[in-house]
C-alpha cells in the first residue's frame, strides 16, 4: 500500500550525514534519534496516490487518522493539508512504532538563520527580529531569528543550503533595508515594491550548526502528529549596517505583477546569550527521559550529542562518565528534561531532587549552631571540600513524598552517616581501609524532625560537563542527642561500595557566610595568579616569535647569498630552505599560542547563570516537585502558625513563669490531642504543648536589659512620686496615706521583679 521508502525519508537520512560534516559539532556522526516512540520510516505518500482531497481523506482514514472534525472551530480542513502537499510545504510519512503499529506523521522543514557579518560573527553578535508590523498597521512581538520554511524539494538541505540562505536574506525577510524608525502610521501611505531596487546584502558563507527533530500533535489537524525538522544556520553576510535597522518584506507578484507589502521587520544586534534568553521565553517541556527511556549508554550518548552536549571529556579530569548518568536515570535518581519552542533553542536540563538535613541539638553550648559537612575523603585517599548540609539524593521511584516519607529518609540518612564516629584527626589509609568491626558504634538518637521548606537552584553541573542541572532542594531539621560537642569525623560504609570519611563542624549562619566568603576570596586569588601566569607566558611567546622572525629573515638572506655563489651546492640550498620553512611553522605556531593565551585570559568563567532564563520558564521548572499535592501549603501554614505562637509567647518572662501560667490555664482548658502524642504525657502537658510551644519547640528568651531597665525605672518614678506626696502632706499637716501607698507599692513591685529574676537560672547574668 506504500510507495516504498519515501523521498523525504531518504533525503533526511542523506542530509543527516551531510549535516555532521558541515556542522561545528564535529565529534558526532549520528543522525537525530526519532522522538515519540517512533522506530523507523517505512514509507511516504506520493502525490499521484491521492489525486484529490477525497482520496487524501480516505488515505488518512485507512491509517487511523480521523478527519471528520477537521475544519471545525480553529482547525483546518483536509483541503488545506492537500494544498500543503501540492505546494511542497509539507509531506506525509508512515513510521513504525515501538508498540509494533504504524503512525502517520506530517513533516515540515524550517530553517532558523543567525544572520551576522564577519566581524560580528567573531564576537558572537547576531541579528534578532524583535517585532513585525502588518500592512494594515497591526504590530506584534516576534522575538525570533530569521525563519524560512523549506519545501520538500529542498531536502536534503546540504545540497541547497546556499540557495535557501540567499532566498531568505536577499529576497524575502531582508530584501529591502530601511532605517530603524520606519513604521506605518495610521492612515499613512503603504510603501510599494520598486522593481529597480537591488539589495545591498550578499550571503558570503553559511555554517549549519544544529539539526533537531521535534514531534507533537498538530493543532491545525487534530489526531495527526507533526514532526518538525529544525535546522539552525549561521549566515555570514556582507553589506549589513552596523546599527539596528528595519526591513520590508513583500508578497510574491500577483496576477497584475504587483507585490504588496507583507511585513515590516525590526532587526537588532544582540549578543548570543541575550538572544538565547529571548528564545527561551515561551519554552515548554518537550520531553522527559526517565528510567527505561534509554536501552543503552550509547543511546543516551547519542541523544545528548543531538542537543549539543558533547561527552568527549566525560569520564576523565574529574568528570563523571555517560555510564554514571545512565545509572542515575535508571535508578530514578535523576531525570532529563528537554525544553524549547519551534523558533527557539533547545535546553537540556538534568533534574535532581535532594534532601538537605539541618542537624541541631538542644545542648546549651551548641545553641543556635548546626552541623556543616566540611569535607569528604574517598577510599583512594583523595579529599574534596564540601561545605554544605548533610544531604541525600532522593529517588523518584516512589512518589509523591509526604512528611512521613521525608522523616523516614532523613532519619535513615543521619543514622547511615553517624553510626561510626571518629576524632577530627582520623584519616582513611588507602592501603588499609577501615572496617566496621574496628570502630565503635555511636549512640546517637533523633529527638525531633521538622520540615523547613523547599527551594530550587540551577547551575552548570560539576559532574557532567556542558550539562545544566536543576536541583530541587528539600530541607529537614533534625534535633539529635549523642553527638560530640566539638568538631569530629564520621566513617560511612553505606553510601558507596567502599568506606568514605566525612568531616563535620558545628557552626552558625554568620560563620558559614565567612567560610563562603573566604572560599570566594581564595578562588579569586587563584584566578588572578592564573591570569598573571598566562600574561607572562604570552609575553615570552611573543618574544620568542620575534626572535624567530629575525632568524628567518637572516636565513633567507643567507640562502640568497648561497644561491648567487658559484660554488653553492643545490643540496645545501635545499637544506637551508627546509630549515627556514620549519622556523616559519614554529613562529606561526608560537604566535597562535600567544593569541590563544590572550583569549583564555579574557575568557569569563564557564558557569550557568540562572538569570539567563526567563522568570516564567524558571517558575515552570521549579513547579516540578515530588511532594504530594498541597504538602508545601500545609507545611507553610504550620510554620506560620508556629511563628504566630512564638509572637504571643511573652519572651520577656522566664520559663518558670511561663510554666506556672500554662499550668493554671490548663486547669480551665480541655482539648483533644492526637493519638501520635507520647503515651507518657499527661493530658495537661499535651494540651499545653498544643496551645503554646514548649521550651524544646521554641527557645526560651531571657529578659533583656531594656525590659529590666524599664521596669526598675517605673518603680523609681513611683517611689519618687510617693516621697514628693509625703513631703507635701507633712508641709500642709495633711494625711500622708496616699504617699506611703505609692512608695510601698513601687518598692513591692521592684522586690517581686528582682525575686523573679533571681528564681530564673538563665537570668543570673542580669
Amino acid at each position: 500500500q506504500f510507495a516504498g521508502p519515501g523521498a523525504m525519508v531518504a533525503a533526511k537520512e542523506d542530509a543527516g550525514a551531510g549535516f555532521r560534516r558541515s556542522s561545528r559539532r564535529q565529534s558526532t556522526s549520528v543522525n537525530p534519534s526519532l522522538p515519540g516512540g517512533l522506530v523507523a520510516a517505512v514509507g511516504s505518500l506520493k502525490l499521484h496516490q491521492v489525486p484529490d482531497v477525497a482520496a487524501l481523506a480516505a488515505w488518512l482514514e485507512e491509517r487511523g487518522v480521523a478527519t471528520s472534525t477537521w475544519g471545525e472551530g480553529t482547525t483546518k480542513g483536509v483541503d488545506k493539508l492537500y494544498k500543503e502537499l501540492k505546494l511542497g510545504e509539507a509531506g506525509l510519512e508512515v513510521f513504525s512504532t515501538k508498540e509494533g503499529g504504524l503512525k502517520v506523521v506530517r513533516s515540515t522543514h524550517v530553517l532558523r538563520g543567525k544572520v551576522c557579518s564577519q566581524k560580528s560573527y567573531e564576537r558572537k553578535i547576531f541579528l534578532f527580529n524583535t517585532w513585525q508590523q502588518y500592512s494594515d498597521g497591526r504590530k506584534r512581538t516576534r522575538n525570533g531569528l530569521l525563519s524560512e520554511k523549506l519545501s520538500t524539494e529542498e531536502v536534503p538541505l546540504e545540497s541547497h543550503l546556499h540557495e535557501v540562505c540567499k532566498r531568505a536574506v536577499e529576497q524575502e525577510e531582508m530584501q529591502c533595508l530601511v532605517e530603524a524608525g520606519f513604521m506605518l502610521d495610521a492612515g499613512g501611505d503603504i510603501p510599494e515594491f520598486d522593481p529597480s531596487y537591488r539589495s545591498t546584502l550578499t550571503v558570503d558563507s553559511e555554517v549549519l550548526t544544529d539539526y533537531t527533530l521535534e514531534l507533537e500533535e498538530s493543532k491545525s489537524f487534530p489526531g495527526l502528529m507533526t514532526m518538525y525538522h529544525l535546522y539552525t544556520v549561521d549566515i555570514i553576510c556582507s553589506g549589513l549596517p552596523g546599527v539596528d535597522f528595519n526591513t520590508l518584506e513583500f508578497h510574491p507578484p500577483d496576477d497584475q505583477s504587483r507585490r504588496r507589502l507583507k511585513y515590516i521587520h525590526a532587526w537588532n544586534w544582540l549578543r548570543w546569550p541575550t538572544i538565547q534568553r529571548y528564545l527561551f521565553e515561551g519554552s515548554k517541556l518537550k520531553e522527559t527521559k526517565k528510567r527505561q527511556s534509554f536501552e543503552s549508554e550509547e543511546e543516551l550518548r547519542q541523544w545528548l550529542e543531538e542537543y549539543g552536549v558533547m561527552t568527549e571529556e566525560w569520564g576523565r579530569d574529574g568528570y563523571k562518565s555517560v555510564a554514571s548518568l545512565f545509572s542515575e536515570v535508571e535508578k530514578d535518581q535523576a531525570q532529563l528534561e528537554l525544553w524549547g519552542r519551534h523558533d527557539g533553542v533547545p535546553l537540556l536540563m538534568r533534574v535532581v531532587h535532594v534532601l538537605q538535613i539541618k542537624v541541631v541539638t538542644d545542648d546549651v553550648p551548641l545553641e543556635n549552631k548546626f552541623l556543616l559537612h566540611t569535607f569528604m575523603q574517598g577510599s583512594d585517599g583523595r579529599a574534596r571540600t564540601v561545605n554544605r548540609l548533610m544531604s541525600k539524593k532522593l529517588s523518584c521511584s516512589q512518589v509523591p513524598f509526604d512528611e512521613e516519607r521525608f522523616t523516614q529518609v532523613a532519619k535513615q540518612t543521619f543514622q547511615d552517616q553517624m553510626t561510626y564516629l571518629a576524632d577530627v584527626h582520623f584519616e582513611i589509609n588507602p592501603d588499609q581501609l577501615p572496617k566496621p568491626e574496628d570502630l565503635v558504634r555511636s549512640e546517637v538518637e533523633v529527638n525531633r524532625v521538622r520540615y523547613l521548606g523547599k527551594h530550587t537552584d540551577i547551575e552548570e553541573s560539576p559532574s557532567f560537563k556542558g550539562m545544566s542541572t536543576m536541583y530541587h532542594l528539600y530541607t529537614m531539621e533534625l534535633e539529635v542527642d549523642g553527638l560530640p560537642g566539638t568538631n569530629f569525623n564520621s566513617v560511612d560504609f553505606v553510601r558507596y561500595t567502599t568506606p568514605s570519611l566525612s568531616g563535620w563542624r558545628w557552626t552558625t549562619l554568620p560563620e558559614t557566610l565567612d567560610v563562603l566568603h573566604n572560599r570566594v576570596q581564595a578562588v579569586s586569588r587563584q584566578e588572578n595568579r592564573v591570569r598573571r601566569y598566562l600574561a607572562e607566558q604570552r609575553m615570552h611567546l611573543e618574544t620568542f616569535a620575534e626572535r624567530l622572525s629575525r632568524i628567518k629573515v637572516q636565513m633567507q638572506i643567507e640562502r640568497k647569498d648561497d644561491a648567487s655563489d658559484a660554488d653553492g651546492s643545490p643540496k645545501s640550498q635545499g637544506g637551508a630552505a627546509a630549515v627556514v620553512d620549519e622556523l616559519v611553522d614554529v613562529c606561526n605556531g608560537l604566535r597562535h599560542e600567544a593569541e590563544l593565551s590572550l583569549e583564555a585570559e579574557k575568557e569569563q568563567p564557564d558557569f550557568f547563570d540562572a538569570d539567563a532564563l526567563p522568570p516564567a520558564m524558571l517558575s515552570k521548572m521549579a513547579a516540578d516537585s515530588i511532594t504530594e499535592p498541597r504538602f508545601e501549603d500545609r507545611m507553610t501554614s504550620a510554620a506560620t502558625l508556629g511563628a504566630n505562637r512564638k509572637k504571643h509567647s511573652f519572651p520577656f518572662l522566664s520559663d518558670d513563669t511561663m510554666t506556672r501560667i500554662k499550668s493554671k490555664r490548663d486547669r480551665g482548658i480541655s482539648m483533644c490531642t492526637r493519638s501520635s502524642e507520647s503515651p507518657h504525657k499527661s493530658a495537661s502537658q499535651a494540651t499545653s504543648e498544643a496551645v503554646l510551644p514548649t521550651a524544646s519547640a521554641v527557645p526560651s528568651v531571657a529578659p533583656t536589659r531594656s525590659y529590666l531597665g524599664l521596669a526598675l525605672s517605673l518603680c523609681a518614678v513611683q517611689v519618687a512620686a510617693g516621697l514628693v506626696q509625703l513631703r507635701r502632706g507633712k508641709a500642709s499637716n495633711g494625711g500622708s496615706a496616699c504617699g506611703w501607698g505609692q512608695v510601698l507599692a513601687a518598692a513591692g513591685a521592684a522586690a517581686l521583679l528582682l525575686l523573679e529574676l533571681r528564681s530564673s537560672p538563665q537570668d543570673q547574668s542580669f
